[in-house]
């Protein structure tokens, strides 16, 4: 993993639990760059304001390029409470290229177990909706980024 990787994984965490919070940072991309897993890009809550945070989610879900996503994802549950966990989503469609797709499934475990307090992950082939993206954060969700998981 590059150094970069390394900072922008310790600043997700650091801004997922105190900081400014329109500098949060919501999204990191990564991807198996030259032997390293290395930041594509990342995306922050002042890039999102105003936008369906789940809809810009699915986005990322490119169906040529697999990939790890670090998702600061802000949902609800039935009695009320907003809650937020940092998710890594890794990303493998059957269009993406061999050997991105044999990196991410190889190194998602040992990955995973670099990312201390990653309570889920999701390996997903295919893009999913909110609904049942709710339903694998817990059969009590009923909303993610502020909107009812039935819709």
């Amino acid at each position: 993993m590059t150094s970069v990787a390394k900072n922008m994984i310790g600043e997700i965490y650091s801004t997922a639990n105190n900081g400014d919070q329109s500098e949060q940072l919501r999204f990191v991309v990564l991807e198996y760059i030259n032997g390293q897993i290395d930041v594509t890009v990342v995306f922050r809550q002042t890039e999102l304001d105003g936008k369906d945070v789940f809809t810009f989610f699915q986005s990322l879900l490119e169906p040529k390029r697999a990939r790890f996503i670090l998702y600061d994802c802000h949902f609800q549950t039935k009695d009320s409470r907003r809650r937020k966990e940092l998710i890594l989503v890794t990303w493998i469609p059957q269009s993406a290229a061999s050997d991105q797709l044999s990196a991410c499934i190889i190194l998602r475990k040992p990955f995973h177990g670099l990312l201390p307090g990653i309570k889920l992950e999701m390996q997903l082939k295919e893009p999913v909706s909110r609904n049942y993206f709710g339903q694998q954060l817990g059969k009590d969700v009923i909303r993610v980024e502020e909107k009812d998981i039935s819709t």
